[in-house]
């Protein structure tokens, strides 16, 4: 309220100063709403609109295989990392009817014995919305990977910056990362290493699993196996006792159903492979009776763990809560696969058994793996929509598109097997979008 003892004139000047300043205050909030690129926090959430980029670069792959070296280069062999097993040739790299394949192929005359296939781009490319659409290679142990990397050079005062649009790992998971290269450090145990944003991304399954048995089975110990690639997040695991009235979901609360939970029994002796000890887990986590909290599994090779009693116990059903929920309803590290068994006495046998690939299998099916880079943000797309942002605070000039086809050991993506050999990952097309103006 403007005090009375103002003349007239001077309370309606400042009235109207008021006035002009609530407009222009409900035209910014107006202009937010309709325009994200200009309110930053609601630009970091907004989705894709291609109808603002203008394509400034293409590949389709609609040509014969020889015009493939005109756009990229291939890798020739040479010695790359401890991580990636055999070598990779551009024989490797065939563009057959439109598509891009990038083959594993096993050769027990080779001195390296598996062969594979990576190239990138001649031209290095800056900021906008990168867009490539291709399949998986069929089998674990591969990565199959669309990502950018400074080959033409590092411009001065710049970091040595890899983005990681997809790195991807059978049968259904999306890694993303942003590494810091030129930065490294030296950790406690005498390990170099860098700052990254690794993150596991399992866009389709279901965190809550629940095995109820044709009939009650009776058990000195049950166990989970699993392959999964990278750590098992398991929030939860309950080995439940008979229950004429069912069961709840595996995230209810068990206290209120009266169903007893043998995991927490006095006798229960509970057993993993271990931990990865970069984030904070402890095995006891997986059988806490808390969905907050999480055990989370050794990083590499097969995973297990084990509830074990000193008498055999009558079990109902087995449930549990696995992966991380995110915004959205959406979950990372979700378990790609399991077998689940009850020991009887005198043998294991197989009570239920879980394999992603039926759910999602991105081997069958093409998707589409999108970036969308600018100065102050990295936003990852999935098949269009939009499902990670991150700052950028380090990458800041050119890049080279690469696509690249590995396989890789210490159980990083999974078990290398024989299964791997004449699968490829299958590139329909590479695309790289400008903005029509500047945000």
């Amino acid at each position: 309220m403007i005090p009375e003892i103002l003349s007239r004139r001077v309370r309606t000047a400042i009235e109207s100063a008021l006035t002009v300043t609530l407009l222009m205050f409900c035209a910014a909030i107006d202009a937010q709403d309709t325009d994200p690129r200009d309110n930053p926090q609601a630009y970091r959430f907004a989705g894709l609109d291609l109808s603002e980029w203008e394509l400034a670069w293409s590949d389709e792959f609609d040509y014969v295989d020889a015009r493939l070296d005109e756009n990229w280069i291939s890798r020739q062999g040479e010695f790359e990392s401890d991580w990636v097993v055999g070598r990779r040739w551009r024989r490797n790299a065939v563009v057959v009817d439109g598509v891009l394949e990038l083959r594993n192929e096993k050769n027990e005359d080779d001195p390296h014995v598996w062969s594979s296939a990576s190239v990138w781009t001649r031209e290095a490319f800056g900021y906008g919305y990168y867009e490539a659409r291709y399949r998986y290679a069929g089998a674990y142990g591969t990565n199959n990977s669309f990502w950018f990397w400074p080959i033409n050079g590092i411009a001065e005062g710049q970091k040595a910056c890899e983005i990681d649009v997809n790195e991807g790992h059978y049968p259904n998971i999306v890694n993303t990362n942003v590494h810091n290269w030129t930065d490294t450090w030296i950790t406690p145990d005498g390990r170099e290493t860098h700052g990254d944003n690794q993150l596991h991304h399992t866009p389709f399954g279901e965190p809550d699993h629940t095995i109820v048995p044709d009939a009650p089975v009776t058990a000195s110990r049950v166990r989970l196996t699993s392959n999964n690639p990278a750590s098992i997040h398991l929030r939860e695991f309950r080995v439940l006792a008979p229950s004429e009235s069912g069961y709840p979901s595996a995230d209810a609360d068990l206290a209120a159903s009266g169903i007893t939970n043998l995991a927490r029994a006095e006798d229960a002796v509970f057993s993993t492979v271990g931990i990865f000890d970069r984030l904070p887990s402890r095995e006891e986590f997986a059988v806490d009776g808390r969905l907050d909290t999480r055990w989370i599994s050794s990083k590499h090779g097969p995973k297990w763990l084990q509830v074990e009693w000193r008498e055999p116990r009558t079990i109902g059903a087995i449930q549990f809560m696995n992966g991380w929920p995110q915004e959205g309803g959406v979950h990372r590290n979700l378990i790609a696969d399991y077998t689940l068994e009850y020991f009887d006495g005198q043998q294991w046998v197989r009570l239920a058994a879980y394999d992603g690939s039926a759910v999602a299998n991105f081997a069958a099916e093409y998707h589409t793996f999108g970036l969308e880079w600018s100065e102050d943000y990295f936003k990852w797309y999935l098949d269009g929509e939009l499902f990670h942002t991150l700052r950028n605070d380090v990458c800041f000039s050119d890049v080279n598109i690469l696509l690249s086809m590995a396989i890789l050991n210490a159980d990083i993506a999974g078990p290398v097997t024989d299964a791997i050999d004449g699968t490829s990952m299958k590139v329909d097309y590479v695309r790289y979008y400008k903005r029509m103006r500047a945000i």
